[in-house]
């Protein structure tokens, strides 16, 4: 897995985040960058991009604010989450099979991380419709929590994410 750091300089960020839960999200937005969600956060007089990870419709994941920062994604569970933003407009829209993937790499890849075994919409904290109605909300949350899925009329064992290791001494130049 690659993550891109777009170097988004922030505005006062507040740091204690402890993540125990995965947030995700749509931009609302057909077309849109990671700068650009910055650029309407900062315009809404937040520090920056709220979400911690963004990912684009062709996979590329992108890294918007630190994870031990806390979020400006999801009202009351800022400081205890990861928020992941996906390109897209998921009420008209249905995720590719590209981008999906990716998430749920970065899916697998944060449970490990931070040991986490929850996955949340947007709307099942906050009264709201994102990630809309046509994001695959049941099929990654069942194939990333140890469910089963199915392929081919066949049910396999979901991938835990244990294989994904974190390595801090190893850097690839593209995150700090």
């Amino acid at each position: 897995m690659y993550i891109i750091n777009p170097n988004l300089k922030f505005r006062g960020l507040s740091y204690g985040n402890n993540p125990k839960m995965i947030i995700l999200h749509h931009a609302e937005a057909s077309d849109c960058s990671i700068q650009d969600i910055h650029s309407w956060h900062l315009n809404n007089g937040w520090s920056g991009c709220g979400y911690n990870y963004f990912i684009k419709k062709d996979g590329s994941i992108y890294k918007g604010r630190p994870d031990n920062a806390i979020g400006a994604h999801c009202l009351s569970y800022n400081s205890v989450s990861i928020g992941v933003c996906m390109e897209g407009r998921f009420n008209v829209e249905v995720m590719g099979e590209t981008q999906y993937n990716s998430l749920k790499e970065l899916i697998r890849y944060l449970q490990n991380k931070y040991n986490i075994n929850k996955i949340y919409a947007h709307r099942e904290l906050n009264e709201t419709d994102c990630p809309g109605k046509n994001f695959p909300l049941s099929k990654i949350k069942n194939e990333c929590l140890g469910g089963t899925s199915i392929s081919n009329n066949k049910i396999i064992k979901s991938y835990p994410g244990y294989l994904l290791k974190y390595n801090p001494n190893r850097f690839d130049g593209n995150t700090k």
